[in-house]
This record gives structure tokens, sequence and C-alpha cells, in this order.
């Protein structure tokens, strides 16, 4: 493992949000990401994981085993002789996402022939860690002048706007679901019939609802939804675009840890060979977006749904040479190619009325649905409050003119 630089300095001047919204900034055509924790109780957890500038990226194509390539990029990850501080082993770490997909190599199930990749991860990123306890942030990264830079670049952004209170109830305009209420409800009745024919006890079936873009920026939707949705897992990915996959933002919220491993010295009663890979190949098959038998209900899923669930089920989060943090993610928010996009599910048992379950689809995506809406008012509010400063500057400067010319 390369040997980092790390800076630790108090964090009274600047917030999370506000130092990686400067710092993303800053780095235009560059990945990065932001990690926060918040309990029900409005208490915020004590670390923040902020990243950018990653200098490596690896993507996860469809058609081939997405954990053994994993595995062997963490098999080339050495790690240190003591404990390194959460910064630097976040920096070295790999970050990004595994699709609920990928589940499809591991139980057998036919892929859909759309999908073009299975994950994405990066790398090798300058890192910054909030510690809220102790009021102070480290900095992690490949050279002195890299902590240096980073130090001055979080704390001079460009102004971060303020963020209206999102409305829990008030959803995008020309929002589209990729599936009706009345053809899910055809679907849930489908699978009721499989559960109750013995096939499977429980099927997970999940629906997609999409919005465009409309010159929003994805970061308002992460802020929007932390307000929302405030829950143990809250992750922002921004994935610059690059010749082998496009650009892809991923905002989400989620309340299930599926992975967490510790590995290497002080790593307390976990072994030090436990591999964060074959932990993640255990947890997807068993979490709550697949149902039971998983073999079995995934089949009958993949059969029933109109294509790939992407990130919705799936893991995001980071696996390093010392341990490992991965959330179930539930409650996310996709933007490729111009369009937000949001995906739920619902549990399909012998009781289930597929009008209320496609119902439930409908109130579980509200929360990032409404994170949308809140970006979107937000891009209104920007234009509206430059078309007034715009017409601010013209009046002053005809007034001036004016005064010229009768002077």
């Amino acid at each position: 493992m390369s040997p980092l630089v790390t800076r630790t300095l108090p964090a009274d001047h600047v917030t999370p949000v506000r130092a990686y919204a400067a710092l993303r900034a800053q780095s235009p055509g560059r990945s990065s990401f932001l990690f926060e924790s918040a309990a029900s109780d409005e208490r915020w957890g004590r670390h923040t994981i902020l990243g950018y500038r990653a200098r490596s990226e690896s993507l996860l194509p469809s058609g081939f085993d997405p954990f053994a390539a994993l595995a062997e990029d963490l098999a080339q990850l050495e790690a240190p002789e003591a404990p390194s501080h959460l910064a630097a082993r976040v920096s070295q770490a790999w970050v990004g996402f595994l699709c609920y997909d990928a589940i499809h190599q591991i139980l057998g199930v036919e892929p859909w022939p759309s999908e073009p990749y299975l994950g994405r991860v990066m790398k090798d990123a300058t890192v910054v860690v909030f510690d809220h306890a102790a009021q102070t942030m480290t900095i992690a990264g490949a050279s002195q002048g890299a902590v240096n830079r980073c130090a001055w670049e979080l704390a001079h952004g460009p102004e971060l706007r303020s963020l209206s209170a999102p409305e829990a109830e008030a959803l995008p305009e020309h929002l589209e679901a990729a599936m009706t209420d009345e053809a899910f409800a055809a679907k849930v009745a489908a699978a009721r019939e499989r559960v109750a024919a013995g096939e499977a006890s429980e099927v997970v079936l999940a629906r997609g609802f999409r919005a465009p873009l409309r010159g929003a920026d994805p970061f308002d939707v992460y802020r929007a939804l932390r307000l929302l949705a405030p829950s143990p897992h809250l992750y922002f990915l921004d994935f610059a675009a690059s010749p082998f996959a496009p650009g892809l933002t991923i905002a989400g919220a989620s309340g299930e840890t599926l992975v967490r491993v510790e590995r290497g010295p002080g790593a307390g009663s976990r072994p030090d060979d436990a591999s964060p890979v074959a932990a993640m190949r255990a947890a997807l098959p068993a979490a709550t977006a697949v149902g039971a038998p998983a073999a079995r209900a995934t089949a009958i899923a993949r059969r029933l749904e109109a294509g790939p669930r992407r990130i919705y089920g799936g893991a995001v989060g980071y696996f390093g040479a010392e341990g490992a943090e991965m959330a179930h993610t539930l409650g996310a928010v996709w933007l490729e190619d111009g369009y937000f996009e949001v995906m739920s599910g619902a549990r399909i048992g012998n009781e289930s009325e597929p009008r209320a379950e496609a119902e439930r689809t409908r109130r579980d995506a509200r929360a990032p649905l409404s994170a949308i809406r809140a970006a979107h008012e937000a891009r209104r509010e920007r234009d509206a409050a430059e078309e007034k400063k715009a017409a601010a500057e013209k009046a002053a400067a005809e007034k001036a003119a004016a005064e010229k010319a009768s002077s």
C-alpha cells in the first residue's frame, strides 16, 4: 500500500455538506462521493466521509462475475502493519456500488440482455473524514500538495445556496411510471399465484418511476433527501463521464447495513482474513429485496419485472484491505442520460392485495421522488434569482447612462 499523507484540522469553520459542495465544484469532470449517517431522533453519526479527485476507476461489466473481479482488485491492496486513520483507509479502498442484478450471477438466474454493467468503483481519492465528536477533520491524500490543496479548496468553493424546506408529499412534474398501477397489480397477482402454488414463500417485485433532469443539480436531490429521510446510511456518488462509461450520479438513504467487515491488526474479534467480497456475496441473496427461497424468488421476479433493477436492492459503500462498510440500497435515486430514476418494491405473499401493493410502491418511493421535486424547485428559484439580479443590474446601468447623458 502506497504511503499517504494525512493532516488533521479543526472543523469549526465548515460543514461537511458545504465542504463537499466546494470540492465537487473545484474538480469538474472528476469523480467524488459523500457518506453521512443520521438516526431517526435527529442525531448525526460520528463520522462523515467525503472524497474527490479519484485517480482510478473500474467498471464491472455484465456477463462476467463481478465478485471475482472485486476479489482480484482486493487482493492487490496490501494492508498496513498498523491500523491507519479512517481517511487513509477509505482513500485506498474501492468506493462505489454493486447493482442488485449481480445476484443473478450468484443464483444462476438468466441476466437481463440490456445490462451494460453490474457495478462501478473508484479509488485513490483525496478523502476528508469529519469527526463530529472531536470537531476535527482529517484529510488523506497521495501527497502533501494534494492534502494542502484540499484543505484550501473545501473552504473556498462557490456559494452554496440555501435549499427551501422540501415538501414530503410533492412529486415531480412529468413523472413517468415504467409500469402502470394496473399492470403492476397484475404482476402482483401472478406472483401471489406462484406463492400459493408453493414455488416460493415470498417474492419481492419492484417497479420504477422516472422524471427528467430539467437542469436540476443532483446534489440538491441529496440535500433534500437527507432532510426527508434521515437514515443510518446517506450516500452520494458522482461518477464522471469516461471513455468506458457515461456520467452517473446516485443519491440515496438506507436504514440497512449489508456488510461491515474489519480486517488486520486491531480488528477485534473479526478474523484477519475475513473477505469483504465474500461477505457481500453471502449477504445479497439474504437481503430484504430478494424474497425466499432466494433462487426461486429471484427467478420469479426476473420473469415478472420490466427490466434491470440496477441500484435498487444492491450495495453501496467502500471495501479495502482494512475492511468494508456497504449499505443495502433501498430508497435510491439514479441519474443517467438526463433522467432521474427511482425504484421501489413490494413483498408478495399469500395475503397480498394487488392494488394495495401497487399503492405501497408509490408510497415507498415518495421520499426520493419528493427530493427530485425539491431539486427542480431549487433550480427554478436560482433561475428567478439570477433573472432578478440581471434585471437590477440592467436597470442600474440604464440609470447610470441616463445620468451621464443628462450631465
